[in-house]
Order: structure tokens, then sequence, then C-alpha cells
């Protein structure tokens, strides 16, 4: 084969072709996975329903399924001030939280199938924590679901323990 200017390519020509192309196609990957690390996808293509606590109208993000609900809020930089997430499951049952790639504090309120709060708790973000190392948080009365909120909502919202949170369950 030549190229122009009647050279001929030789073997040595092809290995550093080679060698080229295969370092380009590393450095995309790697810019690539720093994008993605960068700028995490999220959930935010969910469909969202409105509630309101005590007046205040928040937004929250739906988490039905699995692949939702694992996601929850990971790797979020920050949530909107009347912004949060509702986990929805199948029964009351014990339903425990971690905060893996969580990068935000936040409330999780647990709700039992009538929306009557049954456990509050604030977590904070545990960067660098082993898995088995993590706190886990998690109701000791049944729940169905769960809404994480900004940390400090609940208390800012006077939520508590034994108060019915009127949901739209036609939309759930």
């Amino acid at each position: 084969m030549t190229l122009g200017y009647n050279r001929k390519v030789t073997m040595a020509d092809l290995k550093v072709i080679i060698v080229l192309l295969c370092l380009g196609l590393v450095a995309w990957l790697l810019i690539r996975n720093l994008i993605l690390v960068l700028n995490p996808p999220t959930n935010n293509n969910l469909p969202t329903i409105s509630v309101v606590f005590n007046q205040k109208e928040y937004l929250l993000e739906i988490a039905r399924s699995n692949s939702e609900r694992a996601a929850g809020l990971s790797n979020r930089k920050e949530l909107c001030p009347t912004c949060g997430m509702i986990f929805i499951f199948g029964q009351d049952t014990t339903l425990p939280f971690w905060m893996k790639d969580t990068l935000i504090p936040l409330d999780m309120v647990w709700l039992d199938h009538q929306g009557q709060i049954v456990s509050i708790a604030t977590a904070n973000p545990e960067p660098g924590v082993a898995l088995n190392q993590l706190k886990i948080y998690q109701n000791s009365t049944p729940a169905k679901y769960v809404i994480e909120l900004n940390a400090g909502d609940s208390q800012k919202l006077n939520l508590r323990v034994g108060e019915t949170i009127n949901l739209p369950y036609d939309q759930l």
C-alpha cells in the first residue's frame, strides 16, 4: 500500500496507527467516565406528585420500581427547597434505608398505607464509608411509603409521628 508521495506503509507504520487508535479509545473512555462521575444521571425524569405538608406544597418524585428506589436521591448535589421523593412499596413492612452515594443530608419520613407518619429520621451523607459500615435507618412500625426531604424540613414543617399526610393515592 502506498500513501501520497509514493511512500510505502510499513508494518511499523501500521503498529503506530493501531497504538494511536487504542490510545484515542482509552482517552475517550476515560473522559466519558469522568463526565459520568462528575455529572451522574439522575431520576429527574420520574413522574411527580404534589403533596401538602401542614399548608406547604412539595413536589415529590415517585420511585415505584426496584431500580428507581435503589437510585433514589443518590448522587444529587442539591434538592430544591420544596422537592423530595416518595418511595412506594407493596405493603406495610419494615423499610430499611441507607445513604449509599447520597451527597445531601435528608429527612426520611415513613408512612403507613393510610398516610399516617410512623417514623421520622434525619440522615447525613457518609462519604468514604464502606457499604457494610453505612448506618441503616428504618421504621419500627410497619410502613408502605417513605418520603425523603431536605434535612430539617420535617422539623420546619412540624411533622410528627401519628400525623396523617393526605397522599394523592390515585396518582401513586
